[in-house]
């Protein structure tokens, strides 16, 4: 199994447990989300076939769309995020 086939596996197992907790059915969630029982089945067995939307749209029902501010961001080095914030005005200039 690649690295990509098991995060989605990751997430599709999330997406259930989740579904499960608020108590719907996969054809009521995936009615929501505006795909057949089917689809959403694919979305917990982890298939990469489902449009990434889909996983949007899941996690902003979910409330969870703020998790995915993360995706494809460049990693921040710990040191320069403090500098910047040393660095950064504290106030605004005289007018001159």
């Amino acid at each position: 199994m690649s690295d990509c086939d098991s995060v989605l596996k990751q997430l599709g197992e999330r997406l259930k447990a989740a579904r499960l907790q608020r108590n719907e059915s996969q054809a009521v969630f995936g009615a929501r989300l505006g795909l057949t029982r089917q689809s959403y089945a694919k979305m917990e067995k982890g298939q990469g076939t489902v449009p990434i939307a889909s996983w949007l749209e899941a996690s902003d029902i979910l409330g969870r769309l703020h998790t995915w501010d993360q995706v494809m961001s460049e990693p921040q080095d710990l040191f320069e995020r403090f500098d910047r914030q040393q660095t950064a005005r504290k106030r605004a200039g005289s007018r001159r």
